[in-house]
């Protein structure tokens, strides 16, 4: 009869000690994946900004003649206009925010410029040109 005990008490120490073990591993799992998210999230913080800000300031490099960058409004709005002559034709590089993303849109300069017709270049939270 006394062995009929040991055996039940060895199991359930067993069983006990594998549950202590199972939910150890399930808790440090959860914080394994909330850190992974956590670091995902901030490389595509910091992806997205230096990305806007990098393609910018290329922008601002390739148009370093006098009068050749400004601010201007378009639709309402601020943007950034950076202007060309190819071939004797000018034209003119609008970069703007609008909504969650950067826009650019290149326009004959006698061409009027309309918002909605840019193209995305890339989603930011909040971007605002000075």
């Amino acid at each position: 009869m006394k062995r009929s005990e040991s055996h039940t008490t060895d199991l359930l120490f067993t069983l006990g000690l594998f549950c202590v073990f199972a939910a150890s591993a399930m808790i440090l799992a959860m914080i394994g994946i909330r850190a992974y998210q956590t670091t995902v999230g901030q490389m595509q913080d910091t992806f997205s900004t230096r990305t806007a800000v990098s393609y910018v300031a290329e922008k601002l490099r390739q148009h370093d003649a006098s009068g050749a960058v400004a601010l201007t409004e378009l639709e309402g709005e601020t943007a950034l206009c950076l202007s060309d002559t190819v071939e004797g034709n000018d034209y003119r590089t609008y970069i703007y925010a609008d909504g969650e993303a950067l826009y650019e849109l290149t326009v004959h300069a006698d061409a009027e410029p309309k918002r909605e017709l840019g193209e995305k270049i890339i989603d930011v939270a909040d971007f605002s040109i000075e």
